[in-house]
């Protein structure tokens, strides 16, 4: 136990300021200490407090299980982003858990499994192998147990110093998680002047194309008085006796549309495709 200049010193008296070490573990901001006579009586002190602690975290627990039931329903549904976080200083590792628990959406989520202040241990390698996790660690290393783990079983392990690099990698991930949607372009439209008879292909339709670019290799619809009445692919594009590939607007071009030949004077062949597009948060 030391003073604030440093010097060691045996007892301390109310508001003295003093430095105590050797403790097993890092002690929250505000936490109390109790001195007793002997370290016998400490030991059974602590352990009936650790009992009672754990009797008052059960509890809370079958609570929150009664309150959140509904809250939670479809949860596991919710994709989610499990993190072992530690940190050099216990302010960093508060600001780091506030920003984390702040990102996803109500399809993904971050979910600090554990952590704390100090260096990353086996025991937290083992708890991100166990919890499916990434090992962050914010100014602080690995031990040489921890990174064997984290070799032997692939774990993802990162080192940072910055605390925005962090928040930005977490997103890229979570918007990774989200997947794709899927959005139609429209292509090109085509107007049916007329209608052939062609023993290979069946009904041939004579059109003009009126935007863009009719591909022959992309799926269609028939639209009657801007009504769908069908959607299939080409069977055949041509412009005069010549197979075409595409034919372009203000083109003339025979369409064979596959197992449909109901196509009409009027009607609108439209091509388009679907395109994969990566979402954001």
């Amino acid at each position: 136990m030391l003073d604030e200049n440093g010097k060691p010193v045996k007892e301390a008296g109310p508001s003295i300021p003093v430095e105590i070490l050797g403790l097993d573990g890092t002690p929250d901001a505000g936490d109390e200490m109790s001195v007793l006579a002997d370290e016998k009586k400490a030991r059974e002190v602590a352990l009936f407090r650790q009992g009672k602690f754990r009797e008052v975290k059960l509890a809370r627990a079958h609570a929150g299980k009664l309150e959140n039931i509904f809250e939670n329903m479809g949860q596991e549904e919710k994709k989610t982003l499990n993190i072992v976080l530690k940190s050099d200083v216990r302010g960093s590792l508060e600001a780091l858990q506030g920003a984390l628990g702040g990102l996803g959406n109500d399809e993904v989520q971050v979910r600090v499994v554990g952590g704390g202040v100090g260096g990353i241990t086996e025991s937290d390698a083992n708890l991100a192998l166990a919890s499916n996790a990434v090992l962050f660690g914010f100014n602080v290393r690995a031990d040489a147990g921890a990174r064997k783990i984290v070799e032997q079983e692939g774990l993802d392990m990162r080192y940072y110093n910055v605390i925005y690099d962090i928040i930005e990698d977490v997103k890229k991930a979570l918007t990774g998680m989200l997947g794709s949607d899927v959005r139609e372009n429209i292509l090109g439209i085509a107007e049916v002047r007329d209608v052939f008879r062609s023993p290979k292909f069946g009904a041939i339709a004579g059109c003009m194309v009126l935007e863009g670019t009719v591909y022959r290799n992309r799926p269609i619809r028939v639209l009657r008085e801007d009504i769908v009445i069908f959607e299939g692919e080409l069977e055949s594009l041509r412009r005069f006796k010549d197979d075409a590939a595409e034919v372009r607007a203000g083109m003339e071009c025979g369409i064979g549309v596959k197992s449909y030949n109901d196509v009409k004077v009027g009607d609108k062949i439209e091509v388009f495709e679907k395109v994969q597009v990566a979402r954001s948060l």
